[in-house]
Order: structure tokens, then sequence, then C-alpha cells
């Protein structure tokens, strides 16, 4: 992995040009990412501004009268955050690869900003929402399958169990607050 940068907009640059690779399959791609707890923060920081800039162009884009508020799909991203990264946890130690989760997430908090961003933009100059959901998934899935590839170094047996874990893990998750929440949202 890269040689720690000097500050976070040259890490973030990194990382962009990382995601980039990552998107079209280079096998250097890993290389742009700072793997260790310091590029995790900083992937962090990259992913909490672009949660930020969510938040800002939902509540200028979703009418109020909708009753969706910025603090619902804030809560929504954090519990799925939390769900997805404990079952990706859970499945890389299953898969003895524990020591590549921070690297992981690292990428996937990068891929996470940037995708966000970018998203954001194609709402704000009035991109359909199909058309954003269907960039996401065809660049999501590239991505998603090439970091656990490239930078975990699984392979496709290990990819498929990853996937399956975090739909698992997401499903579970979701029963479990919708039980806690839902009498809660109901009074």
């Amino acid at each position: 992995m890269s040689a720690k940068t000097s500050s976070l907009v040259q890490e973030a640059f990194s990382a962009a040009d990382g995601c980039w690779r990552l998107a079209i399959g280079r096998r250097e791609a890993p290389s742009y990412f700072s793997d260790d707890l310091s590029g995790l923060v900083s992937s962090f920081i990259g992913l909490i501004v672009s949660v930020a800039i969510a938040l800002i162009v939902t509540a200028i884009t979703v009418p109020s009268a909708s009753g969706v508020t910025s603090f619902s799909f804030f809560f929504s991203d954090v519990l799925l955050y939390g769900i997805l990264t404990g079952a990706s946890w859970v499945v890389l130690r299953f898969l003895d690869k524990a020591d590549r989760f921070v690297a992981y997430l690292t990428v996937s908090n990068w891929l996470s900003t940037f995708f966000g961003i970018a998203f954001q933009i194609l709402a704000l100059v009035g991109l359909p929402g199909e058309a954003i959901l269907l960039i996401a998934l065809v660049a999501g899935l590239a991505t998603y399958i090439n970091n656990a590839r490239l930078v975990v170094g699984l392979r496709a047996a290990g990819i498929a169990m990853l996937m399956v874990g975090q739909v698992v893990g997401v499903m579970i998750g979701l029963l479990v607050a919708g039980a806690i929440l839902g009498p809660a949202l109901q009074s």
C-alpha cells in the first residue's frame, strides 16, 4: 500500500485515483490507499463529508411534505453501515482474512465517499433516479468485487461468501432494528 501521505487532501486525491483504478480492475489500485489506522481514520473523515453533503442535498431536493427527513436518511445510513461493517468483519474472519479488514474497510469507505458525492451531484443536475440507480449498481458491483479481489485477496468463492454474508447480515440487522424501533415509531 502507499506510503503515508502528508495531508488529508493528498490522501483523498490518491484514494480517488485508486477508486478509479479499482473500478477498471487495475492490479496496482490498492497501492493508492493507506491501509493503516491513519488511513482508516482519513477514510472515515471523507465518509462523514459525503454524508454531510448528502444531508444537505436531501434537505434541498426532498419536499418537506414527503415526511422524509434528513435525520431518517442519516439514521438509516448509520444503521446499514454498522450492519455491513459487522457482517464483513465476521465473513473475513471466517475466511482467515481478518488481517485485511482495515484495508477493506478503508477502501470501502473511500468508494462510498466518492460514489456518494458523485451521485449527489448527478441528482442535483437532474439525472433521473433510475439512471443514478443503474450507474450505482454497475459501478458499485465492479468496485465491490475488485475491492474483495484486489485489496483483500479473495477468489470467486470468497467474494460470493462475503456478498451473501453481507446480505444475510443486513436482513437480520434490519429485522432486529425493525423489532426494536418499530414500536417506538408507532407511539
